[in-house]
């Protein structure tokens, strides 16, 4: 009896501790099908915020959580992106405070639109508070933040570094 419940307690144990692994190819198929991503906007949410933020791309607004992914229409021609909370009924937290825009008529060539969105430091403000900062970027980079959010090693992080650099050193 002694030995079985050593035995049942480590396979609690080691059950509990066991991670499942994520495959994004399962949960987002668009993004990995050369037919099935022409069109689209593909949007990650890497903002290290325990709270949901709300995501516009062309006037259809959604809410995301961290390191969530949302898949949107691409429009011919103006499309935009904005990032942003709701405080006391107005729109606010986007380091821009207007939303991102393109026009797909200067790239006809680019079928596909990725962007992530990230927490970094306000430098347009005397206090330096955090805000999102819509990123547009290449399926590698997109694949990449999405593989390992939490990465150390990302173009995101070297940008902050540059930034507060250039701002509070030189």
């Amino acid at each position: 009896m002694k030995y079985f419940l050593i035995a049942f307690i480590t396979a609690l144990i080691v059950s509990c501790t066991t991670t499942t692994s994520i495959d994004t190819k399962e949960v987002i198929p668009e993004l990995f099908d050369s037919e099935l991503k022409k069109g689209k906007i593909f949007v990650y949410s890497n903002h290290l915020d325990p709270r949901n933020i709300n995501i516009r791309v062309n006037d259809e607004v959604r809410k995301m959580k961290h390191t969530d992914t949302q898949i949107f229409d691409l429009q011919q021609g103006q499309n935009s992106v904005l990032s942003f909370m709701i405080f006391a009924g107005n729109e606010q937290e986007n380091c821009d405070d207007q939303a991102y825009t393109f026009n797909t008529d200067m790239f006809p060539e680019v079928e596909t639109y990725y962007f992530v969105i990230q927490s970094v430091i306000d430098k347009n403000t005397i206090l330096k508070t955090r805000c999102f900062k819509d990123f547009q970027v290449n399926e590698d980079v997109f694949l990449r933040q999405i593989e390992n959010p939490r990465s150390r090693n990302n173009e995101f992080i070297q940008d902050m570094t540059e930034d507060f650099i250039r701002e509070f050193i030189f």
